[in-house]
């Protein structure tokens, strides 16, 4: 249980003194939202009754014995128990409850906050592109130290940050809980650690959901020192506040399809620009990063109008080619009192243009965010859903015949690794039986039967994909085979 502490304990502390100053999505409504969202849309309520045995699936009740972690439990005792993500008094929550819980405190203590930025163009952080001047600097230093938000650039990207190992609710120490939530002795155990690896995939879910924030991977930084409350150390993403007032956490949409992904890593950005980092960047434009204003009288044309366009954007993309290719920029409609609509090929609001004195100015409305939040949205579950499911995999299965009990891999995933396959009797008691270093060539594998009055079987792979990058798959079934 003191490794189970070291994992959880630092992050949950964080949020019990510090979540007012955490800079994302908000956490208690959308990205809370959002993981639940992700989650009943996913196949992880039918993974976690197959591959851990769970028979409630999301709804299954894992257990951290309060004995066991006085000090985690006096920690999550801090939050709001109306919020759903903290355990009753024996230390029992449902699956659902510890994912949601680990996307609400992933970027708390406020210094992890900068690592949840990604520029699919240059694959880096969060840089100064857009930060304001050295008197606004000093000003808002001086919030900081005052209680006010405490981001800034620098830190790592969101690629790098979600598997890194400084990161304790990262790829590492989801690894770590996931074998052992399928190779401890008791069951009591497996749910102790079930519940470490349901956190550490909400806490990455988290950082994969903020991909979904235009400011996040265009290196807006001024986009998050805005002032976003009647206080003025109430300082933020306006996009990410419209979102939790108009969404909330019960109003997230449904999702919609992601394109397929060969990795992990890949979700977020990749060469071939389908991650989400990728797709949001060169769809939207964030506050900060809205094209430049530059000069037109009534004679400019359209041609004439896109090509000025395109030499003062600060950004490839979107460009004056992005959008409905049927529609003209409107400069007489740009000269009304509420200017004229850049729309998606979606149709949905890139920006809001007027001229004035001479000259196109951008600016995104709250009308024209929540117009692609209502888009956004449902691209980001899609993602999120895609993630859930490789990081619980479905294709490692037992069969048997007559002749013997068989164990099946997906040739085209599995690489090299270890097999490990447990047993257990009436007791409960979960044991290795045998083991077997594979080359990723196999497709399947025979094994020995289980020992005399086994009435379960399980198996662990822990190695590499196809692609070689980390891999688990788990299975567990009753035994004899139904």
């Amino acid at each position: 249980m003191k490794r189970f502490l070291t994992f959880l304990a630092p992050i949950l502390l964080a949020i019990a003194f510090s979540a007012g100053n955490a800079s994302a999505w908000e956490a208690a409504t959308t990205h809370a939202g959002l993981t639940e969202q992700t989650a009943l849309s996913s196949s992880l309520h039918k993974r976690l009754q197959e591959q851990f045995g769970a028979s409630q699936g999301l709804y299954a009740m894992l257990r951290i014995p309060t004995v066991d972690a006085p000090s985690l439990f006096d920690i999550v005792g801090r939050l709001n128990p109306t919020h759903g993500y903290v355990p009753d008094a024996s230390g029992r929550m449902s699956a659902l409850s510890w994912l949601a819980l680990g996307s609400v405190v992933a970027d708390v203590p406020a210094l992890h906050a900068s690592n949840h930025f990604l520029d699919p163009l240059t694959g880096s952080g969060l840089g100064n592109s857009t930060e304001p001047g050295i008197a606004k600097r000093t000003h808002l230093a001086a919030l900081r130290l005052g209680g006010g938000p405490s981001l800034g650039a620098g830190g790592q990207s969101a690629q790098d940050w979600w598997k890194s190992a400084n990161n304790p609710l990262g790829y590492e120490g989801f690894a770590e809980q996931f074998r052992k939530a399928v190779s401890a002795e008791t069951e009591g155990e497996r749910s102790r650690h079930l519940a470490g690896s349901l956190v550490a995939a909400g806490a990455m879910l988290h950082i994969l959901q903020d991909m979904g924030v235009p400011s996040r991977v265009r290196d807006d930084i001024a986009a998050h020192q805005r002032q976003v409350g009647s206080d003025e150390s109430d300082r933020g993403s306006r996009v990410e506040r419209i979102a939790a007032l108009s969404f909330g956490r019960l109003g997230i949409p449904n999702p919609s399809a992601a394109p397929a992904q060969s990795s992990l890593a890949s979700h977020f950005a990749n060469a071939q620009g389908t991650g989400l980092a990728d797709t949001v960047a060169r769809t939207y434009f964030s506050s900060g990063t809205l094209p430049k204003e530059f000069k037109v009288t009534r004679n400019t044309g359209n041609s004439e109008f896109r090509n000025r366009l395109d030499k003062h954007l600060r950004r490839p993309d979107p460009s004056a080619e992005s959008g409905k290719t049927s529609t003209r920029f409107d400069l007489v409609a740009a000269r009304n009192k509420d200017g004229a609509t850049w729309r998606s090929d979606s149709g949905s609001c890139l920006a809001v243009y007027h001229i004035k004195e001479a000259r196109i100015r951008w600016t995104m409305p709250d009308t024209c965010v929540l117009d692609q939040l209502e888009a956004i949205l449902p691209t980001v579950t899609g993602y999120g859903v895609s993630f859930l499911d490789a990081l619980y995999p479905s294709d490692l299965g037992f069969a048997s015949n007559e002749e013997a009990l068989r164990i099946s891999l997906a040739g085209e995933r599995y690489g090299a690794g270890k097999l490990r396959i447990f047993t257990e009797g009436a007791d409960g008691v979960r044991k290795p039986y045998f083991t077997a270093a594979l080359t990723g060539t196999e497709s399947g594998l025979a094994l020995p039967a289980p020992p005399e009055g086994s009435m379960r079987i399980t198996a662990l792979f822990d190695g590499r994909d196809a692609l070689d990058n980390p891999l688990l798959a788990s299975t567990s079934s009753p035994w004899p085979l139904q």
